[in-house]
């Protein structure tokens, strides 16, 4: 699946910036060169592609995915791409993720918390309860299969 905004690497050097996008095949020796003689390394995300305002006249929804675009904050010493209206909260056993959204008129506070110790993701654990579901749905369908052949 193609990300949705594509990045372009910036290799910071001290007399130049290289910039190369994802899958260039000079990425490998270029990468070799950077930490030899590197400065520092930045991603730059593309920009949106549609404005706000026009999507919200086609679809009535304002704070969408598909308008924000990307950059990269910090946390905990490495670069995490973010949408560009998301605020980014740090405690000190979670950190929140806040987006503001307008659909339809309703004003709506999206906010995700991620424990920094989880053992399991959010999405870790909401497949295993989608496994879990499954697997109870394939046993039913054998205890019934099992009771007609019994009849």
């Amino acid at each position: 699946m193609k990300p949705q905004q594509e990045c372009i690497t910036a290799y910071v050097f001290s007399d130049y910036v290289y910039l190369l996008p994802e899958g260039h095949p000079d990425r490998k020796k270029v990468e070799r060169l950077f930490k030899k003689d590197g400065i520092q390394k930045h991603r730059m995300w593309r920009r949106k592609t549609k404005k706000e305002s026009r999507h919200y006249v086609e679809t009535g929804i304002w704070g969408s995915y598909e308008t924000a675009g990307i950059k990269d904050k910090i946390l905990d010493g490495k670069p995490v791409p973010l949408f560009e209206d998301t605020e980014l909260k740090e405690n000190n056993d979670s950190f929140c993720l806040e987006r503001h959204m307008d659909i339809a008129g309703k004003k709506f506070r999206v906010s995700s918390v991620f424990p920094k110790s989880a053992a399991k993701t959010p999405t870790d654990k909401l497949l295993s309860l989608i496994d879990k579901e499954q697997e109870a749905e394939v046993n039913s369908i054998k205890t019934k299969i099992q009771e007609e052949k019994s009849l």
